[in-house]
């Protein structure tokens, strides 16, 4: 793109469906990563919860301004009922700044959350402006989920609400992969709007990582703690895993709400497995890839993911996966893992217990990880995205 062809060009970009202070999804961190790769000549405006200000505070950029949300009294609350809450409060006040600001174009970052959606849908009506939303998955029907029918059924149709309103007024809407844009295609999507965007990583910042520290850990985790991320899953996995390897340790990188943690204490504390099966919570990134780079195999029991970023990061250090069979595994990811039937632990424990007792094995399939990781870029994505912004 030559330079200054976006001279004059401004970006609103609607980074609120976050929940917890310390708790980042795959879909804000994808664009917290490309924000300071964007054109120095497009103004950016980031319209984002006040808590969230610390993921913003190392991109000091003229090109960006901020419009932080004042807090409200539902912000950081686990109960579903609270988050409905605070999203609603937010979502008025994401319209009251869209209303007064001269807006152009609108990215959404969520493709679930109504603080993105809702203000985008009206705005992108009332002001005549280009509205870019993002599919990152298609929630599977609440039956199938883990965790409250009542919450999941909620969730499900929320975003079936939130899908509508992507058809309705979104000038672009980006599928995440392949294979989610087929699936968004039969749910009615039009084909005139639909594109595919993917993500990427900083592969050569990863892969070169120097570790600072050595962990204990032989398996890594990294999610947030909830039942779709595999929580619930995992203990029954390391259950397995611990009867024929005591000595191996898990750790679980990421937050979620007290219910879930304490939930997950007394399971652990009930199997005998807390010596061994360590909740780290939120940490920061460095000591993220110090534990990577520690750590023999990834895992990922998510039961819905629409690319994974916490998979591409772990491949990036050399670290073979174990995963549920899920679509990105072979439509975005062709090698460097293993996968086994959703749900089914047992198999998902042999295949763990086999890479720790084959280092050959694990070490190849680890080679072929960091080789499929390369192959993801987010200057590929930035390019992709700055070509809807003409």
């Amino acid at each position: 793109m030559k330079k200054g062809k976006l001279s004059g060009k401004s970006l609103h970009v609607l980074y609120t469906g976050l929940v917890y202070k310390d708790v980042i999804t795959g879909g804000d961190q994808l664009f917290l990563d490309i924000a300071p790769r964007l054109p120095k000549d497009l103004k950016i405006i980031i319209v984002a919860p006040q808590f969230t200000k610390k993921h913003w505070d190392k991109i000091d950029q003229p090109n960006f301004e901020y419009r932080f949300l004042k807090p409200n009294r539902f912000d950081n609350k686990g109960n579903p009922l609270l988050i409905f809450m605070s999203y609603v409060v937010r979502s008025f006040q994401v319209y009251k700044i869209l209303k007064k600001d001269d807006v152009q174009t609108i990215y959404s970052s969520s493709d679930i959350a109504y603080a993105d959606i809702w203000p985008a849908f009206i705005i992108a009506k009332a002001k005549g402006v280009k509205w870019l939303s993002r599919i990152y998955h298609v929630l599977l029907p609440p039956k199938t989920r883990q965790g409250s029918f009542l919450v999941n059924a909620v969730a499900f149709n929320l975003q079936r609400l939130s899908f509508w309103m992507m058809k309705k007024r979104s000038t672009t809407i980006f599928a995440l992969n392949d294979k989610l844009y087929e699936e968004v295609l039969e749910l009615g999507f039009p084909k005139e709007k639909l594109e595919i965007l993917g993500a990427g990583i900083d592969y050569k910042k990863i892969s070169s990582y120097k570790p600072r520290k050595k962990y204990p850990y032989d398996i890594v985790v990294l999610g947030r703690l909830t039942p779709v991320k595999g929580i619930f899953d995992a203990v029954k996995i390391w259950q397995k895993v611990h009867e024929e390897k005591p000595k191996a340790r898990l750790a679980w990188i990421g937050g979620g709400s007290e219910a879930y943690q304490t939930k997950i204490k007394e399971q652990l504390d009930r199997k005998g497995l807390t010596k061994t099966f360590d909740l780290l919570g939120f940490i920061d990134k460095e000591e993220v890839y110090d534990i990577l780079n520690s750590a023999k195999i990834f895992l990922c029991p998510d039961h819905e993911n629409g690319w994974g970023l916490a998979v591409c990061e772990a491949m990036s250090c050399g670290l073979p996966v174990v995963s549920y069979d899920l679509d990105i595994f072979g439509a975005v990811y062709k090698k460097g893992f293993r996968s086994v039937k959703l749900y089914n632990t047992n198999a998902f424990a042999k295949q763990v217990i086999e890479l720790l007792d084959k280092p050959a094995l694990r070490k190849k399939i680890g080679q072929d990880a960091a080789d499929q990781a390369s192959q993801f870029d987010h200057q590929k994505v930035v390019k992709e995205l700055v070509k809807y912004l003409n």
